[in-house]
């Protein structure tokens, strides 16, 4: 390996941590393999006016499913909420170490990066990372992408397969015997769709339930259970944390916890976890993820060999997204399963398939320091 590497900068955003994740897991992997890389979340650049806006919006889509999906097929830029000086900050700082390498999760960062282009007089190395199957609300109200730029799908409605994979970590899935007869039911980073819907419907059935909840609301008493049997949980990022807000200035992972049941009357387990991805501990040992087919969780879910139970999407990407998963047979629609009775044997077969699946491409943030080695980026 050489001894220095050209730095990178990983510009993501913080919405639904659909495109945090896979950035943050990016950066860990290309770290450990000698490369300087930093996670820049586009939310850090807003005005504090901006701030406000995306968590009113936030709670908002949280509430009102219906809200969300008109806001999703009407994406805005986000120019007017900048913080000018932030970004003029910014762009001078990579102009004085010289970065010309950037892998963009958000089309919401080419205006900038034009900006910065022109500044410094010189060519971008640009990796543009699609998180659905199809092109992404950010990168379709942009339009083409810039000359040069190379396009990075981790999976391909068009192509009908995956292609570049993201790895959480270097463990083999968990056996699907190994593990507990339990479903993780979860409406994403913010909390969107009918999740909540589906919890309530899974009740009636005797798979213990572990619930990624947005709220002490959210959370229900238990049910009777076999008493040789798991208890149901509830999971959920502590409250007040945002992505721009992590870690300081360094982007970090959500602290992920378990919360005390209504018994309890009090939230318990929250804790700074650095390096760590929390909900994907709680996949690998589930038998399946019950939620809308959002790329992030997609990423958890081929990285464990769980089959997702997908929900209502979000949105034509999302949608996209589901019917890829189905395709090649590595999820189920909520409303399938639920009339093979929630079968588990139905959930056994979709794992199998996640092992007998052909690689669908290269590591990806192996590969990108394999070319960083090569000379083969700026």
């Amino acid at each position: 390996m050489p001894a220095h590497l050209p730095p990178v900068a990983i510009l993501t955003s913080g919405i639904g941590l659909g495109v945090y994740m896979p950035a943050l897991l990016i950066q860990r992997q290309m770290r450990a393999r000698g490369a300087e890389v930093e996670v820049v979340t586009l939310e850090g650049l807003y005005t504090a006016e901006g701030r406000e806006r995306h968590v009113r919006h936030q709670q908002a889509f949280h509430t009102d499913f219906a809200l969300a999906l008109m806001g999703h097929r009407m994406p805005k830029g986000t120019d007017s909420i900048m913080d000018r000086h932030a970004v003029a900050s910014l762009l001078g700082a990579w102009a004085d170490r010289g970065l010309r390498n950037f892998i963009v999760w958000s089309g919401f960062w080419l205006p900038l990066l034009e900006s910065y282009q022109q500044r410094v007089g010189a060519a971008l190395a640009l990796d543009c990372c699609r998180i659905d199957a199809i092109v992404s609300p950010s990168f379709k109200v942009q339009g083409a992408l810039p000359s040069g730029a190379r396009e990075i799908w981790l999976w391909s409605w068009q192509e009908r397969r995956t292609v570049f994979e993201i790895p959480v970590d270097e463990r083999p899935p968990q056996p699907f015997g190994q593990r507990a007869r339990r479903l993780v039911v979860h409406g994403g980073g913010w909390g969107v769709g009918t999740y909540l819907q589906a919890r309530e419907a899974l009740a009636s059935s005797d798979w213990a339930l572990d619930t990624v909840v947005h709220g002490r609301e959210e959370v229900v008493p238990g049910r009777p259970r076999d008493p040789h049997g798991p208890d149901d949980r509830w999971f959920a990022v502590a409250p007040g944390w945002r992505t721009w807000q992590a870690r300081g200035a360094a982007p970090g992972f959500p602290p992920f916890g378990q919360m005390g049941g209504p018994a309890d009357g009090h939230e318990s387990g929250f804790r700074a976890s650095p390096g760590e991805h929390g909900l994907f501990e709680v996949i690998r040992e589930s038998k399946a993820i019950v939620s809308k087919p959002g790329g992030g969780t997609l990423i958890d879910s081929l990285a464990s060999a769980t089959p997702v139970v997908l929900l209502e999407p979000l949105g034509e990407a999302e949608t996209a997204n589901g019917k890829l998963w189905e395709e090649l047979g590595f999820g189920v629609s909520f409303a399938r399963w639920r009339q093979a009775g929630f079968s588990e044997a139905l959930l056994d077969e979709l794992h199998a398939n996640f092992l007998r699946r052909p690689r669908g491409g290269p590591d990806y943030p192996a590969d990108y320091v394999a070319r960083l080695e090569g000379g083969g980026l700026g």
